[in-house]
């Protein structure tokens, strides 16, 4: 993962769980709490999805990249396929 990457994911989940504790706050006002709650919470999962997905497809990243292990007719080793011996006299 570069590092540029790895920023932005980090600022990402930063600004997502201080708009989460700033909704919390907020909703502890007597009159809002409802409709806060709903939007602390419609943050809280984007935050959820945000993170999950953001693992998930450097996952999928890691996985493509990986060279895969195929074996191919070039990489066979010019050999015979039968060996054979000589007769043996006397069997």
């Amino acid at each position: 993962m570069d590092a540029s990457l790895n920023q932005q994911l980090s600022l990402a989940a930063v600004a997502m769980s201080g708009a989460a504790l700033f909704f919390s706050l907020l909703a502890a006002f007597p009159g809002l709490k409802s409709v806060l709650a709903a939007v602390r919470d419609g943050v809280l999962w984007f935050s959820l999805f945000l993170v999950l997905g953001a693992g998930g497809f450097l996952v999928w990243k890691q996985v493509t990249n990986q060279p895969s292990a195929s074996f191919s007719a070039t990489n066979a080793v010019d050999s015979p396929t039968t060996a054979t011996s000589p007769p043996q006299a006397g069997r």
